[in-house]
């Protein structure tokens, strides 16, 4: 409708050329006037609401496919996120949507209204002078070469779209480790990363830009002829009397609007490709089954006891070799189970099978007699306590990140878990206690305040099973003792899973797992390995020794502890 009034005013300019200006009739130039003026005001009218109404069209589409992808990506399996980059993600999240939020908000509304535009031009036309339009029709074969040279650009694009994704990998992975590259003077080299696919971005859009110049170029002489033959030709009709001046007025208007959307058809063209390109990359991000899955009819687990079952366990990432060999173990409710062995031995591997992070390759994980698999995974992991070795904070305030896994928890329960985490001495003497943000990560505690931070969060959700990857290692004697007192207390009726190379953190285990090359070697009480287990008896030497020599302190990295055994218990090679 809004592209038929926009043909308003050719009309009307005939009609003043034809028929008021010959009978100088001044009250039909002006009723045509004011007919020429309502319909501008109309035309404004409807192309306000159009715009308005393909932004909400728009918006609403985006905000639709954004929460998609971001719920997809939120039930992906760890597995999915070991195998993509985490500025790769971001990138589709973001750049590769606002790609598809521009063409639906401008380009496919301007596609619509050039198709129209261009048929109800076209019926107009041939109304006037069937002859007359074919003639300036015969610039369509160059028009349509122009546009499909536009066709070679989409390749370009895709490649854009996967350079900028790079792009935010880099800047990304800059940002989170300037620390690091500020302490080895890393900064041209990082400056040089950035530059290389930065300047790759740039050569591929300035050949899209070639391309996209050239085709509008080669389009806009393209018109300008036919302008040329349209005066040339529509006057000899006008001399013949086929025609009269007004009308091949009227028909010059026509065809000029007709061909300014066609001009724009390389505008469009562009940004449809684009809007593909950044498509195909949403759509592989949705199209990505998810690895781990609720069964249809999935059983809501009550309160657990927190008996844990691992029948013949194995586990491999994808085709690869297998990190898990045939584990399995029992650890009763209350109980501790502590595992230890060397870097790559697949104790973390093994943790991450509890909450169903990962699906078992083959064998069962059990909680209370249920196959994890059979359970909703809201009712497994909610009664899980998670605390980590590299402990990961929100920028949110210290309340907030203490009340997440129990959000409007009150106040008081709040400082209580602070409390038994040794945290609220520290947390009291912030200018603004409970209400200071942490900043990105946590950046602006310690170590050891993030990880009593961690442990008073696992605290508040009270857990029945609770799950501890190397919680002390990187902390000083002092810390270690304050969060061990914690740990303690949150262990505390607790069926427990511990990773930890300091002994005295696991030698009051019910349990202990010596695993090598994803599988058990040794299995017992602290005594019993000690008379039973090489390697076990080789990290409690070398700690005694260093205990001894007043340098336990220097104990901060559990890997060059733990030596994988090869051959002999003499034969040792010890891994940083």
């Amino acid at each position: 409708m809004l592209s038929i009034f926009r043909l308003g005013p050719a009309w009307f300019t005939k009609l003043i050329i034809d028929q008021a200006i010959p009978a100088q009739d001044l009250r039909l130039a002006a009723f045509i006037i004011a007919a020429l003026l309502g319909v501008a005001a109309l035309t404004n009218a409807l192309n306000g609401a159009e715009l308005y109404l393909q932004q909400w069209v728009g918006q609403h589409v985006v905000y639709d496919l954004r929460a998609q992808l971001y719920a997809h990506l939120q039930q992906q399996s760890m597995s999915f996120y070991d195998a993509n980059q985490t500025g790769q993600l971001m990138s589709r999240v973001t750049n590769d949507v606002n790609q598809v939020q521009s063409f639906l908000t401008q380009g496919l509304t301007r596609l619509a209204n050039t198709v129209v535009t261009l048929a109800v031009n076209l019926a107009i036309m041939l109304y006037l002078d069937p002859l007359l339009t074919l003639v300036a029709m015969s610039v369509t074969p160059v028009v349509v070469y122009f546009q499909m040279r536009m066709a070679t650009v989409m390749d370009l694009y895709r490649v854009v779209a996967r350079k900028s994704a790079e792009l935010n990998v880099v800047l990304q992975e800059n940002v989170t480790g300037i620390k690091l590259v500020k302490a080895f003077d890393r900064e041209p080299y990082e400056a040089a990363r950035f530059n290389h696919v930065n300047r790759a971005i740039r050569e591929g859009r300035m050949k899209a830009t070639m391309n996209r110049t050239l085709a509008g170029v080669g389009q806009e002489y393209a018109t300008y002829v036919s302008a040329i033959i349209i005066i040339v030709f529509g006057a000899w009709r006008v001399m013949e009397g086929a025609l009269t001046i007004g009308s091949v007025t009227a028909f010059y208007s026509y065809v000029l609007s007709m061909w300014a959307p066609v001009r724009w058809m390389t505008f469009m063209n562009q940004m449809a490709q684009q809007a593909v390109a950044a498509g195909e990359r949403v759509f592989e991000i949705l199209d990505t089954p998810l690895g781990v899955t609720e069964k249809p009819g999935a059983v809501v687990l009550g309160r657990l006891e927190g008996r844990i079952e691992l029948d013949d366990v194995s586990f491999a990432y994808g085709k690869n070799p297998p990190l898990l060999q045939h584990v399995s173990a029992m650890v009763e409710p209350g109980h501790t189970l502590a595992l230890v062995g060397p870097s790559g031995s697949g104790k973390t591997t093994l943790i991450n099978l509890i909450p169903r992070f990962y699906d078992v390759s083959g064998g069962a994980v059990r909680i209370d007699g249920h196959d994890v698999r059979d359970v909703t995974l809201q009712s497994l992991r909610s009664q899980m306590g998670l605390v980590m070795q590299e402990t990961f904070l929100f920028n949110l305030t210290i309340r907030e990140n203490i009340s997440y896994g129990r959000e409007g928890a009150p106040m008081e329960e709040v400082v209580a878990a602070a409390r038994a985490a040794n945290a609220h001495g520290f947390i009291s003497e912030l200018e603004q206690g409970y209400e200071t943000l942490v900043g990105e990560r946590g950046v602006r505690l310690s170590g050891g305040q993030r990880q009593r931070i961690a442990i008073a969060r696992a605290i508040l959700v009270d857990p029945r099973i609770l799950i501890l990857d190397e919680a002390t290692s990187s902390v000083d004697n002092q810390t270690d003792y304050l969060i061990r007192q914690a740990l303690d207390g949150l262990m505390n009726g607790r069926t427990t899973i511990v990773i930890a190379h300091r002994l005295s953190t696991v030698q009051r285990a019910h349990q202990i797992l010596v695993m090598e090359q994803g599988a058990i070697t040794a299995r017992g009480t602290h005594q019993e390995l000690l008379r039973s287990s090489p390697l076990y008896q080789h990290l409690h030497e070398i700690q005694f020794r260093l205990h001894r020599e007043g340098d336990e302190g220097s104990l901060t990295n559990g890997a060059a502890l733990l030596p994988t055994l090869s051959g002999a218990p003499g034969k040792m090679e010890v891994r940083g």
